[in-house]
């Protein structure tokens, strides 16, 4: 397949570093910390800094819209950002009432919709929620689950995947062809034998095969669309968070990850985002349409 060089894109030991996206149009990185209310970017291939800017809630997943707009997901609901202004307008309200509550995961589909998930604050079992926006309409998709994570995407295959955590279980959901709704059950993907290891975000390349970040494993693990292991590859840190292609040709691997206090702080690649090189058949995330 190939052969996997990681290396250290970030070496910041964020608390909570999730929702990685390449904006292909601005050839730049952005990536979120949940924990800290951050939104950080950085354009690999200048000499610009890391830019950092500050939410005043929670964020925890983005997409692009257009070369100068963002879509933000936030513990009180859905944003259109302005990426130069850094300003933000309210796009509707998720459940913003329930202070016990928050946004989790968060993708855009190939049909132009945003797919986000919700969760209680402490994982609270059977808590987690699943939501579509899509045409100016917010409809929840799947509920009864812990901790949503993973959302991505294989159109040719008309397939939508998320996990849970919790269950440490991959979930498929049947898409329909032309509008990108479930038209079927969902139905076990992956399961884990060890349930002490999360599956936590994903990304699907142009021939379906399924990156995922694996939270307690310390690794990134690619399945076939037929849910076979291709390869593993390890990372310093032991709780990657999620996975998003980037670079000029989508040949990086780019790997957000979590602080674990529980390890040797000496340790310093915890909390890291790592890039990974060499990859072959990567692709960019499509835009969210307003």
């Amino acid at each position: 397949m190939f052969d996997p060089s990681v290396t250290i894109f970030d070496s910041t030991q964020y608390q909570l570093a999730e929702s990685p996206l390449w904006h292909p149009v601005l050839n730049t990185f952005f990536w979120v910390d949940i924990n800290k209310k951050l939104l950080l970017s950085k354009n690999i291939h200048s000499e610009s800094q890391l830019k950092t800017v500050s939410m005043p809630d929670t964020l925890s997943a983005i997409a692009w819209i257009d070369e100068q707009h963002l879509l933000l997901c936030t513990s009180t609901g859905l944003y259109k950002y302005h990426i130069n202004s850094t300003t933000r307008h309210l796009i509707l309200n998720i459940e913003n009432t329930q202070l016990n509550r928050r946004s989790n995961d968060g993708r855009a589909d190939p049909w132009g919709g945003f797919w986000l998930s919700t969760m209680d604050v402490n994982a609270k079992k059977g808590d987690g929620k699943i939501y579509r926006y899509y045409k100016r309409q917010l409809k929840a998709v799947v509920s009864g689950l812990s901790i949503p994570n993973g959302l991505c995407f294989d159109k040719p295959r008309l397939r939508g995947y998320y996990c849970d955590s919790l269950t440490s279980c991959i979930y498929v959901l049947d898409l329909d062809e032309q509008t990108g709704e479930p038209c079927a059950e969902p139905r076990v993907f992956y399961q884990f034998n060890n349930m002490d290891v999360d599956p936590d975000g994903c990304v699907t390349d142009k021939l379906g095969n399924l990156w995922l970040a694996v939270w307690g494993m310390g690794c990134v693990m690619c399945l076939s669309p037929d849910g076979a292991l291709i390869k593993t590859i390890k990372l310093c840190a032991i709780k990657p968070t999620c996975a998003a292609f980037g670079g000029k040709n989508a040949e990086l691997l780019l790997v957000t990850s979590a602080f674990d206090e529980a390890i040797n702080n000496t340790v310093s690649e915890q909390g890291a985002v790592f890039q990974i090189s060499g990859i072959k058949n990567g692709q960019f995330e499509p835009p969210v349409l307003l």
